[in-house]
């Protein structure tokens, strides 16, 4: 199985205004570290938690359909839920043509999490297949809008971003813990946040 971003969000859960309120600075000189940060928390948010934040598109690869579920069901999982919407299911065969698969012969399951495709009883998946990279499902996952964010993910990356802002130059230069904040340094995700992101984290992918 291979995961590719197609279409990054086109924004991000927090705005520059709010960080720098959060941050108690107004000092432009910081707006490029600002905006960095945001980015990069935002997606240790999403690594963590393995769900998609604002609305993006991915293309998942598969190398053939998986077996039945043991419930007997034909589905494909589709990682960093939630479900949005399936763009296209399409398969290749072994001389390399693409074809897209009817969406009438499948669900799309966007109440479950992690999101699925699960085939309907009535039909069958295609056969014939070449043996690598066979099964491509593009779609598009996220909550929305910065507004439609959990407020435990937002608020989590705002106290992320203050212990970075609190000592950035000594956290990345020397990898140095937060005093009081034992076990944080560059690798580790701090426990105040952890509490906040934990409940929202998926046990696979």
């Amino acid at each position: 199985m291979a995961l590719e971003l197609k279409t990054p969000p086109a924004g991000e859960p927090l705005s520059l205004a709010e960080a720098q309120v959060y941050l108690k600075t107004s000092d432009p000189a910081e707006d490029t570290w600002i905006t960095s940060a945001i980015q990069a928390v935002r997606e240790q948010c999403e690594a963590f938690t393995r769900r998609a934040l604002m609305t993006q598109t991915w293309v998942l690869w598969r190398d053939a359909f998986p077996p039945p579920s043991f419930a007997g069901l034909n589905e494909i999982e589709l990682p960093f839920p939630p479900l949005v919407s399936v763009t296209h299911l399409r398969t290749w065969d072994a001389g390399g043509t693409g074809t897209v698969f009817d969406s009438g012969n499948y669900l799309v399951d966007t109440a479950s999490t992690p999101g699925r495709v699960v085939l309907r009883e009535s039909a069958v998946w295609p056969s014939n297949l070449r043996n690598a990279r066979s099964v491509e499902v593009e779609y598009a996952a996220g909550y929305g809008g910065a507004a439609d964010v959990p407020e435990a993910l937002r608020q989590g990356m705002l106290l992320w971003m203050r212990l970075l802002y609190a000592d950035k130059t000594w956290l990345f230069d020397s990898g140095a813990p937060v005093p009081g904040l034992p076990g944080f340094n560059r690798d580790d995700l701090p426990l105040p946040v952890r509490a906040l992101w934990d409940p929202y984290r998926l046990s696979r992918f």
